[in-house]
């Protein structure tokens, strides 16, 4: 075994406190989408710190930082974390509990950046022995604010030009020290969708003299649902959800307007494209059989992340040699939707998942709950996983 790469769990081991300190930091201070200030800073501190050339407001909040190599290399390898928190009260009786009224670090955002700020801290101390550059990217506004596709437009892939790029997703379904990697798609495309069902008010009693919106608001939910059984390939993943339909308020009123929010998703561009295209007609030839107007949105959010098969294959044998074979599974797909998928759309690149999952320390409760929390044991994992991944990649290429 190549004698760096053998020091890479130990480098990241004598660091875990740090790491798990930066962590509790963090979770302690969370902030929102592109108000990341403080974590910015605290970030963009540390690389200069350690050597690396930094530049801060990419996307508002962003931070890059940039290590160039004591070895001749021409390749450029990114690593990247999202840094915001999400709105939600936290529940965890926890020294660490979040101090930020309604705001908590409740899927693991925290984790990420304390993750790669270790591997930041390792690569300066290694430099002499990577050939070629690495780029970090800290990002903004992961929870619905796209804020990777931001990044991009804004040229966090360019000068230096990135080759390949990798991201870590600490992933609480899945058992503590297990690494899920997947080729091809593991994450859904997601969109959005908005329909206002315009009718006629009137009287409840009088239902003949005005035009029901909530009659053809649930026919629309109804009807949307054959999208998935009735359009698109069984052998294929999608999703079509209504989730929020609001309209009226007197129990003897019929409103004059109904409004229905939802999500769609889809594992593929075809599926996403005849979801979309259904939805629209479907929307459109309900309202006109119950006469009732309407207003359509159906807007694409994410596209589907999806892992190329040679970087994936970087990433298979990197965590073979840090963990075994028995500590990885091949991740399942999920419906969820990550912008990381904008990185993978110009450059070739790879999304894992780190389990962070241990019932005896409650850290198995769903992403996105106000009980989320992570097993922290871990955490060194990835730091290693993003250390050993580049300098694989910068020593030997796909």
């Amino acid at each position: 075994m190549d004698i760096v790469f053998s020091k890479v769990l130990e480098l990241s081991k004598s660091i875990e406190d740090e790491i798990i300190g930066w962590r509790r930091d963090f979770h302690m201070y969370p902030e929102l989408g592109y108000r990341e200030k403080r974590t910015s800073r605290i970030v963009a501190g540390k690389l200069r710190d350690w050597g690396f050339k930094v530049i801060e407001g990419i996307a508002e909040t962003g931070v890059v930082g940039l290590i160039k190599g004591g070895k001749p290399g021409d390749r450029t390898i990114a690593l990247r974390a999202d840094m915001d928190a999400l709105p939600l009260e936290e529940e965890n009786d926890v020294p660490y509990k979040s101090r930020v009224k309604g705001v908590m670090h409740a899927c693991g955002h925290d984790a990420h950046v304390a993750m790669l700020l270790g591997a930041a801290k390792i690569l300066s101390q290694i430099r002499d022995k990577i050939p070629g550059q690495v780029k970090l990217i800290f990002q903004p506004a992961e929870e619905g604010g796209n804020g990777a596709k931001r990044m991009v437009e804004e040229g966090v892939l360019e000068d230096p030009k990135v080759d390949v790029i990798y991201g870590i997703h600490v992933w609480s379904l899945l058992k503590s020290s297990v690494f899920g990697i997947r080729e091809g798609p593991v994450l859904a495309a997601t969109g959005d969708i908005h329909i206002e069902v315009i009718g006629k008010g009137g009287h409840g009693a009088y239902p003949h003299i005005a035009v029901d919106p909530i009659v053809a608001g649930s026919s629309i939910v109804l009807n949307l649902q054959t999208i998935i059984s009735r359009n698109v390939d069984p052998l294929e993943a999608g999703v079509v959800s209504i989730c929020a339909f609001n309209s009226g308020r007197a129990f003897n009123v019929i409103p004059g307007k109904a409004v229905l929010k939802g999500t769609y998703r889809a594992l593929t561009y075809e599926t996403l494209n005849v979801i979309r295209n259904r939805i629209r007609e479907i929307v459109e030839s309900t309202c006109k059989s119950y006469n009732v107007r309407c207003n359509i949105r159906v807007e694409d959010v994410t596209p589907p992340t999806v892992n190329e098969p040679k970087a994936t294959k970087l990433a298979l044998s990197v965590a073979r040699r840090l963990v075994g074979e028995e500590a990885i599974v091949e991740l399942k797909p999920t419906m969820g939707g990550e912008d990381f998928a904008y990185y993978l759309q110009k450059v070739p690149g790879v999304f894992i998942a780190l389990g962070t999952g241990n019932p005896e320390k409650k850290t198995d409760i769903p992403h996105h709950n106000p009980k989320f929390d992570v097993d922290e044991e871990v955490l060194y994992l990835g730091t290693a996983f993003h250390v050993a991944v580049a300098y694989e990649y910068l020593s030997r290429g796909l």
